[in-house]
């Protein structure tokens, strides 16, 4: 007879130790909601705190909503959530358009699509600079953008201690590690308030330092880049390379799928942005990236990219 899998409550939100250690924090912001905003909100809300996301519009809120309770859905299809637990994490969201609402956030997380070339610079600083007016000065200011860095972003700011990065990786639901970064100016008081933040969402922390891309991103973009350059010389089929990262390198996805994934638009901006940076060769985007770019293939969130998604977001063999 097999041995019984014992699984430790705690996953379930239903132990003492997690709903004390849940006051580090009692409620979190969320600038943009898109795919990171949505990922952080679920998993901020599914361990008890409190969260409320900006967006620019009611559409957008709408549609943010109904792709988290999709997720959701997803979930509980898949055995990995209940109905009631789902109820519970869409009660503690809230929505709204307007900066000011989060006066009583403990934590705010900016989550705002990054743009090519670094076109949204100057608003991304211009939202870190309202909330300095808005929020407590306790409050903890953050970034999850991997190709902005947060001492550029905070250097107007009065209360320059409580700003961080923050990124979560969202290739997976089971991704459960997080960059964090200090910036010039950030204190100790702050970055140790956000480790245990972290780790109290059942997340492994990786200390980075500041440099555009961090680890993840700059490492990804490099893979993706030679994977696509040796599927053009012809060095190997699409899915043979998938298979020999996932089977022979231990990935769970190979780097197709994750790009496909991650969205090939942003990829794309990561590119951009680290080749600014750097001028390296290594970091510029791939003429096959940019081909499927315009035929407007996106990768899951349109239905194809590298691959073709149904739209559950599965892919069509």
């Amino acid at each position: 007879m097999a041995e019984p899998i014992i699984e430790s409550i705690e996953e379930y939100g239903l132990s003492k130790k997690k709903k004390s250690s849940s006051k580090l924090f009692s409620k979190v912001g969320v600038v943009g909601c898109g795919c990171d905003g949505q990922y952080i909100a679920r998993v901020c809300s599914s361990y008890g705190l409190e969260v409320i996301f900006k967006e620019t519009s009611q559409s957008e809120i709408d549609e943010s909503i109904h792709k988290i309770e999709s997720i959701m859905d997803s979930r509980i299809k898949n055995w990995g959530a209940t109905e009631s637990e789902k109820k519970a994490v869409m009660s503690r969201i809230s929505s709204t358009t307007d900066l000011r609402d989060f006066k009583d956030c403990d934590l705010v997380i900016e989550t705002m699509p990054t743009t090519g070339k670094g076109k949204n610079y100057e608003t991304r600083k211009g939202v870190f600079e309202e909330l300095e007016k808005i929020v407590d000065k306790r409050c903890i200011l953050a970034t999850n953008s991997t190709t902005v860095i947060i001492s550029d972003l905070v250097e107007n700011l009065l209360h320059k201690d409580r700003c961080i990065s923050i990124h979560f990786m969202i290739n997976s639901f089971d991704s459960r590690i997080v960059e964090i970064t200090k910036g010039l100016y950030t204190g100790d008081w702050a970055y140790q308030k956000v480790k245990q933040f972290i780790q109290m969402t059942n997340r492994k922390v990786i200390p980075v330092e500041e440099s555009v891309g961090l680890v993840s991103v700059r490492m990804f973009c490099v893979l993706l880049n030679e994977a696509c350059e040796m599927l053009l010389e012809g060095v190997g089929s699409q899915n043979d390379i998938e298979q020999l990262m996932i089977t022979g390198y231990g990935m769970r996805l190979g780097p197709f799928t994750i790009a496909d994934v991650m969205g090939l638009d942003r990829v794309t901006r990561w590119m951009e942005n680290l080749f600014n940076e750097f001028g390296d060769t290594r970091y510029k985007t791939n003429p096959m990236i940019k081909r499927l770019l315009r035929q407007h293939n996106y990768g899951v969130i349109s239905g194809k990219g590298f691959y073709t998604y149904n739209e559950n977001g599965d892919k069509i063999q």
